[in-house]
């Protein structure tokens, strides 16, 4: 049976852009330097740049594989902007714009990976804001930073973007738990290895 969370009709894109596709390979001159990069994110929002050369790199991700009830390690998180060239979607109320990011667990469990709808960065003047996810813990993004977020005993709305993700970074062992997803595209169901509980 689908999970009727099945992602209220998940972000549209970012869940199953990437799933069993190869990571476009990246050449040197398409890895922004640091100025470069600075001009992605719009000036004027306080956070941390995101560096880019440590996105995948051509690398096809392996089977997955069903690891229900499993403790596992969180070996990286990687937010990966969006091209410059895909275009702008715009907001349900019609009054701004946002592009979807990708939004990567990588678990130390035979190369098992898993992606995550739910972070936008939006159009300040044609760059980039910082990343977001919405504190509502209604797509798989939000569920994942409330996960956190009780964790940690803390309010959701107290937790930053650059806490969760130097969290996620630093080896978190999570207790998994696979949900049947649906693919709005293909209308097909798919089981997602999501976490399930932070553990110590």
């Amino acid at each position: 049976m689908v999970d009727e969370k099945v992602e209220e009709k998940i972000e549209e894109k970012n869940e199953f852009d990437n799933l069993d596709e190869e990571v476009p390979e990246q050449k040197l001159s398409d890895v922004p330097k640091e100025t470069e990069q600075d001009s992605m994110i719009s000036s004027g929002s306080a956070g941390t740049v995101y560096d880019w050369s440590k996105a995948p790199t051509g690398i096809k991700a392996p089977p997955r594989v069903d690891i229900d009830g499993k403790t596992v390690s969180i070996n990286r998180a990687e937010i990966i902007l969006p091209s410059q060239d895909r275009p702008w979607d715009k907001t349900k109320a019609g009054d701004k714009e946002f592009k979807y990011c990708t939004f990567v667990l990588h678990y130390d469990y035979e190369g098992q990976q898993e992606f995550h709808s739910g972070v936008r960065v939006f159009n300040r003047e044609g760059k980039y804001s910082h990343p977001t996810m919405t504190r509502d813990r209604k797509n798989q993004a939000s569920r994942l930073m409330g996960l956190y977020a009780d964790f940690r005993k803390k309010d959701m709305n107290e937790v930053t973007l650059k806490e969760f993700m130097s969290f996620l970074n630093g080896k978190p062992k999570a207790v998994i738990k696979s949900e049947t997803v649906l693919n709005p595209t293909t209308n097909e169901t798919i089981k997602k290895n999501f976490v399930g509980k932070f553990v110590e």
